[in-house]
């Protein structure tokens, strides 16, 4: 059984490997990226999870049926009503944060950019606010786009796998952020560099870099001689990766301030013996090191189980990791990811990894990260202007191979923002980066993120109404504002260089 839709080639077959169903996921462009489901969520009435489910014939038809409507991730979140019925009945049952069990702690703003660390550069918004011009200094790169995972909520399932850029380049780009920025604030923001200076240390320049996906980082032919040649400068590294290849030496690693491995789905990772995360390698010099934070990430969704909670809390001990950071999939759209919070927050006080108001009990936390409204949007954005790319700038490869250059984005989620209409039809999110919408700069001109003004590519009112950052946003809305007062702070949150 299989649909063609605008994006993907839906396939409904039984896999010849283990015999079990699966529902294959293939952009419809072509390419090897793919994703595979083989699970789904029967839903109650009131939103909540009945049980979860194998994909038979039938539901892989109802959704075949419905997928124009649904998109890719809420098809597979299937309420019981709707499957007897074989329509798309109107539900009006809506979640609110507050309904859900969560305390932030100091554990979750140091290991997330929840906006907090953001008080510790403010010379930098106090210089926006009076110059309008911007001072990068967090970055992320996208290397290349092969992975060597198959994850059901991959956010750039979409991409082009040839993408990829040259050892040069990358070099270029961090040149660009931290010497000629550095030099370039020390001659035109004298006053501001020397006040940003005596608060962290440092001239305003890139100060912490995360190599992150599109593809698997140390994938990268040239990861290690990039990483070493990183290793020279004051930047804070950080990695996110779904595990460790074996011709990179466990030496490499060293050189980061943090890693942060994503558990996949079982059957997604060729890392895992026999399907189980907690048996994958990892490198002698990220155990029980001191010096390094070392967490995981878990996406929750209809392939989570209770075992498999309990199996991550266990693990992170085993493996003498710092944290495991849990939430729900961003491809999902405000009222479905509220539903899926609501769920996991109750999951995990049953299991007694958190307390009855939500703070954790072990080093298992609860991101309760949802998207915005359109409301929330317009009152934001009153200018049209995100706020993300006043400090902060987003490297992927998307068009490298086609065009010979790539593009900056202000942020790394703009490729899952899903909304929901009144009529049930949803705005499914891109999954790859599209730099007709959310472009700024080409890798080539990095340098006019920071040595012109500030001015918006896009309108984020338009196309952003569903952001993940808009906390983000607002701080540094506030931050820039006249007569802002920076507060101190708290000594306890970790990684300041990644807000």
């Amino acid at each position: 059984m299989e649909k063609k839709t605008k994006k993907f080639l839906l396939q409904y077959k039984i896999n010849d490997a283990n015999g079990r169903p699966e529902l294959r996921l293939t952009s419809a462009r072509g390419g090897k990226n793919y994703s595979v489901h083989t699970h789904y969520n029967l839903l109650a009435e009131d939103g909540t999870r009945i049980k979860r489910s194998p994909i038979t014939p039938e539901v892989a038809q109802f959704i075949f049926n419905n997928f124009d409507r649904r998109g890719d991730t809420l098809s597979f979140e299937i309420y019981y009503s709707d499957l007897v019925s074989s329509s798309l009945l109107k539900k009006e049952n809506e979640i609110k944060s507050d309904d859900i069990r969560h305390k932030v702690t100091s554990t979750e703003h140091s290991f997330t950019a929840t906006g907090e660390k953001l008080a510790y550069h403010a010379p930098i918004f106090e210089k926006y606010r009076d110059t309008g011009y911007a001072s990068i200094i967090r970055a992320t790169m996208t290397l290349h786009q092969i992975c060597a995972s198959s994850c059901q909520y991959c956010s750039t399932i979409l991409r082009n796998r040839a993408d990829s850029i040259s050892l040069e380049e990358a070099k270029r780009f961090v040149i660009d952020l931290y010497d000629v920025q550095a030099r370039f604030n020390k001659t035109e923001f004298t006053e501001y560099n020397d006040s940003y200076k005596e608060r962290t240390g440092s001239d305003i320049r890139l100060r912490g870099l995360i190599l992150s996906g599109g593809g698997q980082p140390n994938l990268w032919p040239h990861f290690q001689e990039f990483v070493e040649w990183l290793s020279n400068m004051n930047i804070d590294l950080g990695l996110i990766t779904n595990g460790f290849p074996s011709n990179i030496p466990d030496e490499i690693y060293k050189f980061f301030k943090w890693i942060r491995i994503s558990i996949t789905p079982d059957n997604a990772s060729p890392h895992y013996p026999d399907g189980q995360f907690d048996q994958q390698y990892l490198p002698s010099t990220i155990v029980d090191n001191s010096d390094m934070t070392v967490g995981y990430s878990y996406v929750y969704g209809p392939w989570t189980t209770a075992k498999k909670l309990l199996q991550i809390n266990k693990a992170i001990t085993k493996n003498g990791m710092d944290y495991c950071r849990v939430l729900t999939d961003c491809n999902l759209t405000r009222a479905a990811q509220l539903r899926a919070h609501k769920e996991l927050a109750e999951q995990l006080f049953k299991l007694g990894l958190i307390d009855e108001k939500g703070t954790p009990l072990h080093r298992i936390f609860h991101q309760l990260k949802y998207h915005g409204t359109q409301r929330a949007a317009n009152q934001l954005w009153e200018k049209g202007q995100c706020y993300l790319q006043i400090y902060n700038v987003f490297w992927d490869t998307t068009g490298h191979e086609k065009d010979g250059y790539s593009h900056c984005y202000p942020c790394d989620s703009v490729t899952v923002l899903a909304e929901e209409a009144a009529d049930k039809i949803v705005k499914v999110s891109e999954r790859r980066f599209n730099p007709k919408k959310w472009g700024l700069v080409v890798n080539k001109e990095v340098s006019r993120l920071f040595t012109e003004p500030v001015k918006p590519t896009f309108d984020p009112r338009k196309i952003c109404s569903a952001c993940l950052f808009m906390r983000n946003n607002q701080t540094v809305k506030n931050m820039s504002s006249p007569g802002f007062k920076s507060k101190t702070l708290d000594s306890s949150i970790e990684h300041i260089n990644f807000p």
